[in-house]
């Protein structure tokens, strides 16, 4: 392995990664992009993601203008075990690979969503912009129509949600009614618009793969929400008090 990639992955554990870009960066000013590009592919991609984490919009990153689509793939989709978790800038570091070249971004997106946890990551990246998002594909404007089941403060039933999907954003609905005559060049945002866009048009099979995710996650969340303010029954309360009676009781036996 590369010395600069072993010393690259010390300063990661340490938490200089400004100083993991730098030793990365060096090769391609000492040896020309050809020799980075060449050793990137054995840079783990837990350390590569770490680099691209710190992704700052106010400068370039030569390691996200050289990563090869599968590279990335690998990388992104590991975001999700990171604790402290900033979906923004998260959209922000995808945004920076797959739109530095608008010629090549759906090569960057479709390893994504192959990657185990791809659809999921490619979720998080639509964080917030749920209702942007469904209507935009319905509408291909810009207009919000505020959606029942995400403005009623959770009131909706998951029977009620999922029948709102099954009629009006089905996949077979969108596709049929979907007016797009808005062209990539009149929605390009270098963001979420220009990427839902180009899922729908280049890669259909990835955007229903997204559809469902993001649907799927709206349903999850309003049973959670159903079981939560589901009253406790009077049996269930007296198992429940009665398992509490008998750990009690070993307990004071231990003792």
């Amino acid at each position: 392995m590369h010395p600069a990639i072993i010393n690259a992955s010390q300063l990661i554990l340490v938490g200089d990664i400004l100083g993991a870009e730098k030793v990365l960066s060096d090769i391609a000013d000492q040896h020309g992009d050809t020799a980075l590009m060449q050793i990137l592919g054995d840079v783990a991609p837990k350390d590569l993601l770490a680099i691209m984490r710190e992704y700052d919009s106010s400068k370039e990153s030569l390691l996200s203008m050289m990563v090869t689509p599968e590279q990335f793939a690998r990388a992104v989709v590991l975001d999700k075990h990171y604790g402290e978790r900033n979906k923004d800038k998260m959209r922000g570091m995808i945004n920076a690979v797959i739109y530095k070249n608008p010629d090549l971004t759906s090569e960057y997106l479709e390893p994504i969503f192959k990657a185990a946890g791809g659809v999921e990551t490619m979720a998080d990246y639509f964080y917030g912009r749920l209702e942007d998002v469904l209507n935009f594909v319905m509408h291909a404007s810009n207009t919000t129509t505020p959606l029942p089941f995400l403005s009623d403060d959770g009131d909706s039933t998951s029977d009620e949600i999922r029948e709102f999907f099954n009629v009006f954003h089905s996949l077979e609905h969108i596709l049929d009614k979907t007016n797009w005559s808005y062209t990539r060049s009149e929605v390009a945002d270098n963001d979420w618009k220009e990427t839902i866009w180009l899922l729908f048009h280049e890669l259909p099979d990835e955007f229903e793969l997204l559809i469902g995710e993001l649907q799927g996650r709206v349903l999850m969340q309003a049973m959670r929400n159903e079981r939560r303010s589901k009253p406790i029954s009077d049996s269930a309360l007296e198992s429940l008090m009665q398992a509490i009676s008998k750990t009690d009781d070993a307990e004071e036996s231990a003792i």
